[in-house]
């Protein structure tokens, strides 16, 4: 994993933002981006998921070294995004808690931060030791497009905090879709994800 402090920026908050990025796209940018306006001295850290446990049998997602790849060429440039190959590293089943308490141990000092859509957190009370997530990061939750609030229970709503962050309907399968059919993303991911993308001839 790249280092999380060097001698411009010392994060006292470690937001993490993981999800499959099958592929990255400027949505997930611009999510990233608004939460780092919404905690001060903080970094995210893109953490792919090896295998997310929703997603065990999608023929449709890119292998993971891939995955890692486009997210590298995504977030380059931006010192205060980060990238870590920890999941992909233990190569199993992606459990956030697992992941939580390996940071922990790695930070001990270092606030943690989970990033999350609205969708995202219609289900976190069905992942896994979802209470013990809690007990380690506190949620920052962004809007989605047609997310069920209705579905959240009262107990995560009372640790989430809202950020501001643009309300994008864009959507990683959507781009997979159009990938398939020819058509253009061009504005829709950065122009070196496209280029990986079409190199290696991925979502085809």
């Amino acid at each position: 994993m790249e280092p999380l402090e060097d001698e411009n920026v010392s994060p006292s908050t470690l937001i993490v933002f993981g999800g499959s990025f099958n592929p990255p796209h400027v949505a997930h940018l611009a999510v990233a981006e608004s939460a780092l306006d919404a905690v001060e001295n903080s970094r995210v850290l893109w953490m792919p998921a090896a295998t997310p446990p929703h997603k065990q049998d999608d023929a449709n997602l890119a292998s993971a070294e891939d995955r890692l790849a486009m997210v590298r060429l995504a977030i380059a440039g931006n010192d205060r995004f980060v990238s870590s190959d920890l999941e992909i590293w233990r190569g199993e089943v992606s459990y956030t808690v697992r992941t939580l308490r390996a940071l922990k141990g790695e930070h001990p000092e270092t606030e943690l931060a989970l990033l999350l859509g609205g969708d995202s957190l219609a289900e976190f009370s069905t992942w896994r030791d979802p209470e013990a997530i809690l007990e380690m990061a506190r949620l920052l939750v962004y809007r989605r497009p047609k997310a069920n609030k209705a579905a959240i229970p009262a107990w995560v709503i009372e640790q989430t905090t809202s950020i501001d962050a643009p309300a994008l309907d864009l959507s990683s399968t959507l781009l997979r879709e159009r990938l398939r059919t020819g058509r253009s993303t061009r504005y829709l991911v950065p122009d070196s994800v496209r280029a990986y993308v079409e190199e290696h001839g991925l979502y085809r």
